[in-house]
C-alpha cells in the first residue's frame, strides 16, 4: 500500500501538491495523469457542496474507489472540505490509497509536517475514519465504499448526477445529511416478490398436476375393479 495526502490548493497553484507525510511533491509525480481513471476528483465535488449546504460542510466526505485502476491494483481516495482560500473558495484535503489486490487502507499517515493549517484538518478526518461511530454517517459510508467486494464498477460513497462518469453509488446526500439510495432496498424487495409469487404459481401448478394423476389413477383402478368382476 502506498498513501499520500492530497493537499488544499490554498494559494491557487497551478499544480496540485502530494505528501507522504515528510516530503511534498507535486501530485503528477505520484498519480501519472496518463494513469488517472477518468472521472477521478481532486476533491468534494461542487454538486454535493450544493446539495448539503452550509450546515453540513464540515461534516462531508467524499470518497471513490476505482478497483481496477491499474491492471488488477485499485486506487482509492478520500476528500473532505479544509476551509476557504484567500477568494473564498472551499478547499479540500484528500487521502489518496494506491493498493495492491486484496489490501485495504490503513488510516496511520503521519501528518506532523504539515503546515498548522493542514495538520488541523488532517488529524479529524483519520480519527473519523479509525472511528466506529454510528452516528457519524459520513465515515460509515466511506467504510462501506472499502468493504465492497473487489470487482465491479468505479463507486462512490455518493450519488453524483453531473458525473460523466457511472459510479455505483450507496447513499443520495442533501442539506439533512445522507439517505441510503432507495434502489438498495427497493430492489431486493420487488425480486423476493416476484419469487413469492413465482414459488405460488408453481405450488398451484404441481397440487393441480397432482389432483389429475391421483384421478387417473383412481378411474385405472375402477376399471380394472369392474373388469374383473
Amino acid at each position: 500500500m502506498r498513501a499520500y495526502w492530497i493537499l488544499p490548493n490554498r494559494e491557487q497553484r497551478d499544480e496540485i501538491l502530494a505528501s507522504d507525510g515528510k516530503a511534498t511533491v507535486p501530485l503528477r509525480q505520484i498519480l501519472d495523469p496518463k494513469l488517472r481513471p477518468q472521472g477521478f476528483a481532486h476533491g468534494v465535488p461542487a454538486e454535493l457542496l450544493e446539495k448539503c449546504g452550509g450546515k453540513e460542510l464540515e461534516q462531508i466526505l467524499f470518497a471513490q474507489r476505482f478497483p481496477a485502476w491499474d491492471g488488477d491494483r485499485q486506487l482509492f481516495a478520500v476528500f473532505s472540505p479544509a476551509g476557504c482560500d484567500s477568494s473564498g473558495r472551499v478547499v479540500h484535503l484528500g487521502l489518496l490509497f494506491l493498493l495492491e489486490p486484496r489490501e485495504q487502507p490503513r488510516f496511520e499517515l503521519p501528518y506532523a509536517n504539515l503546515s498548522r493549517e493542514d495538520q488541523a484538518y488532517a488529524s479529524p478526518l483519520l480519527r473519523r475514519m479509525r472511528s466506529h461511530a454510528s452516528a457519524d454517517r459520513w465515515a460509515q459510508s466511506v467504510r462501506e465504499v472499502i468493504e465492497m467486494p473487489s470487482g465491479g464498477r468505479p463507486a462512490t460513497n455518493v450519488a453524483l448526477e453531473r458525473s460523466a462518469v457511472r459510479f455505483h453509488s450507496l447513499y443520495d446526500a442533501g442539506p439533512g445529511g445522507l439517505t441510503l439510495k432507495p434502489a438498495l432496498w427497493r430492489k431486493p424487495l420487488a425480486l423476493s416478490m416476484v419469487s413469492l409469487v413465482l414459488f405460488a404459481v408453481l405450488s398451484v401448478w404441481l397440487s393441480a398436476r397432482g389432483c389429475e394423476r391421483n384421478a387417473r389413477a383412481s378411474a385405472q383402478i375402477g376399471v380394472l375393479v369392474w373388469r374383473s368382476n
